[in-house]
């Protein structure tokens, strides 16, 4: 790795492939990178209409086609989406969430009441005609039955690309059961069966068996990149047939997808994965231990990565006796709760003598001479800082990569967002301006897209 410096200032760490590389040439990748003002925008053609509703699976994938260029026009009743009013702790700006403020990047609103008036639903169909993509998050064949879902409009706009997001698809007897029930997070993370896997052992006395939920919108999250995933490869599509498509995203699906392994390991073996808190049954030691100044992360699950954790732990004695008993991987990661527990509480021990700082220094110095040494087995136990979030952002690595940038909205005023959630050279996605008021493009859309209609 190389570090540029300027004026004695961190400013960017590159990557360099050949001696005779030109240490000008990666600079300038490395700033092209960083700074994607003023680049084409892959999306600059497309519209999207957002008619997602109380739900922010919506809301986020049309942010994310939102920062690569696409038009989005949010579609709201006259009183706002209640989305609007959710917020941590009940705080807001001028009446507006934090979360709907984060997600207003980029994007045009515009006020149709598609619940009652039927004017507005013509309005919302001769938008849709002219549309590129349209998202919704209303119960599964609600919009047909107002006349303007996807089996409408498609007649006039066979192009089009329509997102459906409801908890359970559109077409199942699962979902007709559960038709009325709101795509909230917390029932995606519920169904999806991986919140179960969350938590403290079930061993463990009550209240710490309770299975947990994502500290964050995690469900409505993977919910939203997946569709705006499915929907730019049918972006894709479109440009190689000329064909829209019917985008039926099931956010049980999407979440339940981040169990991934367990769910097979679960069908082979017909015993599901516990619930098992600090332990690890594929990979270990590989969780989470205690030391003098709060936790580290701890990965050393070959068995030669192992035999150097205890060995910088202090813990290789003359006898080898505490290597014989855990010698393999398979030793350490037993089914059995309890059993698995002696190890994670013998290295525990050890990790409780020393500071993060200093057992992250000791792994570091390890790798660095066992990279050197062919006596060392090539050995590699990782270990990382578990940062509180005030730490975290104490990182000169956000500056460097430009992972946050102060926005200005003309009736909330300025706060900070994530920005450029990946870093490309020459289609980047980009922060053009927030928005958050109500119906504030009303005038702007009209013009644009119903004038002699």
């Amino acid at each position: 790795m190389r570090l540029f410096k300027k004026k004695g200032k961190e400013v960017a760490y590159t990557r360099y492939s050949a001696a005779a590389a030109s240490l000008s040439v990666w600079k300038e990748i490395v700033e092209r990178l960083m700074t994607p003002e003023g680049r084409p925008e892959v999306l600059e053609d497309v519209m999207v209409l957002d008619a997602s509703y109380a739900n922010f699976s919506g809301i986020i994938a049309a942010s994310f086609l939102a920062e690569f260029g696409a038009e989005v026009i949010k579609i709201e009743p006259p009183e706002g989406d209640p989305s609007r009013k959710m917020t941590p702790f009940g705080k807001n700006v001028k009446g507006v969430g934090i979360p709907f403020m984060v997600e207003g990047r980029n994007k045009r609103y515009m006020t149709l009441d598609l619940k009652n008036s039927e004017k507005d639903r013509k309005d919302f169909a001769k938008l849709a005609q002219k549309a590129t993509v349209v998202i919704e998050t209303f119960p599964a064949g609600e919009m047909d039955s107002w006349g303007i879902g996807y089996r409408q409009i498609v007649e006039k706009n066979p192009g089009l690309i329509y997102i459906a997001i409801t908890p359970y698809g559109q077409y199942t007897e699962k979902a007709r059961e559960f038709v009325n029930l709101p795509d909230s997070d917390i029932t995606v993370q519920a169904g999806s069966g991986l919140a179960a896997q969350i938590g403290d052992p079930i061993t463990e006395p009550e209240p710490y068996n309770w299975p947990l939920k994502a500290g964050m919108w995690m469900g409505w999250y993977v919910t939203g990149l997946s569709a705006a995933l499915g929907g730019t490869m049918a972006l894709v599509y479109r440009q190689s047939t000329g064909e829209g498509q019917m985008i039926d995203v099931a956010s049980m699906d999407a979440y339940s997808s981040m169990t991934g392994f367990p769910a097979s390991i679960g069908y082979t073996w017909e015993n599901a994965r516990p619930r098992i808190g600090v332990l690890d049954f594929i990979l270990y030691p590989y969780g989470h231990w205690k030391c003098k100044d709060g936790y580290v992360a701890i990965a050393a699950p070959r068995d030669h990565d192992f035999r150097a954790l205890i060995k910088i732990l202090g813990m290789w004695g003359r006898t080898g006796e505490f290597e014989s008993d855990w010698r393999y991987t398979s030793d350490r990661i037993p089914d059995i709760l309890d059993q698995a527990m002696i190890l994670h509480r013998a290295i525990e021990e050890k990790t409780m003598m020393y500071t993060s700082d200093e057992l992250v220094k000791k792994a570091l110095n390890y790798a660095r001479k066992a990279a050197r040494s062919k006596w060392r087995g090539g050995g590699v136990p990782i270990i990382m800082k578990v940062m509180t979030p005030d730490k975290t952002m104490e990182n000169k690595q956000w500056e460097i990569r430009k992972s946050f940038k102060e926005v200005e909205d003309e009736t909330v005023g300025k706060y900070v967002i994530t920005s450029g959630f990946v870093k490309m050279s020459e289609s980047p996605p980009q922060v053009k301006w927030v928005s958050c008021d109500i119906g504030k493009d009303n005038e702007y859309i009209r013009t644009k897209y119903l004038q002699q209609q």
